[in-house]
């Protein structure tokens, strides 16, 4: 079978973590036994190397120029997009992103495009910020009129994206690879264990979250709280110092573990009686770190927002709260404290393998490569 050449475009790529550069390495990771895999993006941190190969992949950094809201600018990301788009059969952009409204004059016209959109963009700050996110917007746009398939993480979200209305009929459902640490065969803590994994960004909702916990050791007072996640090296800022006091207030029954390696996921996951994801906007558009928690046999809460609800809603593998409502987080947490071990960490895993299974997921992607290149 002939293998393809596919490049794949973002903003942010490994070591640097969010939902999207991990979408992107899972999916490259999973692309390259089959296709030749590149991938774009920007360099950064200086410190980073401007080409390497990480697990199969080739990965080439432009350094960045201006950094606006949460993307940059980089005239030299175009000078090495131009010279790569002509070497590969696909491109696969990963929105939003800036660049992509000007890399997008660069296309041949016989190369095809997936975009895989992966989340609304929204402004938390003034008018730099307003601006920033309305030239994201036009970028995203701009980029969706040229591509011939648009990979979206669930159609629930997709459903209430302004950005995506008028594109219905190009979208796929694609969901998202996830990493699989392996099943967790585990018994509840003596005492209650609640997880977060995740940058400590505004989306996030940590916030919220340290004051539902508060409430919850109003009936589990020997309850712990591990936040897992990068909370110094953050685009667009982190959150951590305006939520520092809340969780000082917290002592010891707080956990601060910052950011967990490869290897030390499996054993977080494993430390957890409830995972929990409280995003609170548009930002979060699935969550992939839930899944993962249930393939680790772990249940989990998370709010009941589009897209975020559908790990949830297709497995039965735990609970929704509403968003930013941190009295109804705390009675969820509560009820899933209760009901901890009610369900075996084994049916949870397969119920999350049964929904996520990342050979269907990477099925669909090679068959739009296929048929888009051949």
């Amino acid at each position: 079978m002939r293998r393809y050449r596919v490049l794949i475009v973002l903003s942010y790529y490994h070591p640097y973590i969010s939902g999207v550069s991990e979408y992107a390495k899972h999916l490259g990771e999973l692309l390259a036994p089959h296709c030749d895999v590149t991938v774009l993006t920007g360099r950064h941190d200086p410190a980073l190397p401007e080409h390497e190969v990480l697990n199969g992949v080739t990965v080439r950094r432009a350094p960045a120029s201006i950094f606006l809201h949460k993307g940059y600018l980089s005239a030299a990301l175009a000078r090495d997009f131009r010279e790569l788009v002509r070497q590969h059969d696909v491109v696969n952009f990963h929105l939003p992103m800036l660049d992509a409204a000007w890399l997008t004059s660069l296309i041949p016209r016989s190369t095809p495009v997936i975009s895989t959109y992966q989340c609304d963009v929204q402004p938390v700050g003034g008018l730099l910020d307003r601006v920033a996110v309305a030239a994201v917007n036009v970028a995203s746009r701009r980029i969706l009129r040229r591509s011939d398939r648009i990979v979206v993480l669930s159609l629930d979200y997709a459903g209430g994206s302004r950005i995506l209305r008028g594109f219905e009929h190009r979208l796929m459902e694609g969901y998202a690879p996830i990493r699989d640490t392996g099943a967790s065969h585990r018994t509840p803590n003596a005492s209650p264990v609640i997880g977060f994994l995740g940058r400590f960004v505004e989306e996030k909702g940590i916030g919220v979250l340290v004051d539902a916990f508060a409430k919850v050791l109003h009936r589990f007072p020997d309850a712990t709280l591990r936040l897992a996640g990068d909370y110094a090296n953050v685009a667009g800022g982190s959150i951590y110092p305006q939520i520092r006091p809340a969780i000082d207030a917290l002592g010891p029954r707080v956990e601060l573990l910052g950011r967990v390696d490869d290897e030390g996921i499996a054993r977080f996951y494993a430390g957890l009686d409830v995972f929990v994801l409280p995003s609170i906007n548009a930002y979060e558009a699935f969550g992939m770190v839930q899944v993962e928690a249930m393939l680790a046999g772990v249940p989990v809460v998370a709010s009941d927002m589009r897209g975020v609800r559908v790990p949830v809603e297709k497995t039965g593998n735990g609970w929704l709260s509403p968003p930013g409502d941190s009295d109804a987080l705390a009675s969820t947490l509560v009820a899933a404290l209760e009901a901890r071990g009610s369900r075996a960490p084994e049916t949870i895993r397969q119920a999350a393998l049964d929904a996520f299974a990342n050979d269907v997921f990477i099925a669909k992607y090679l068959g739009m490569v296929q048929q888009l290149a051949s």
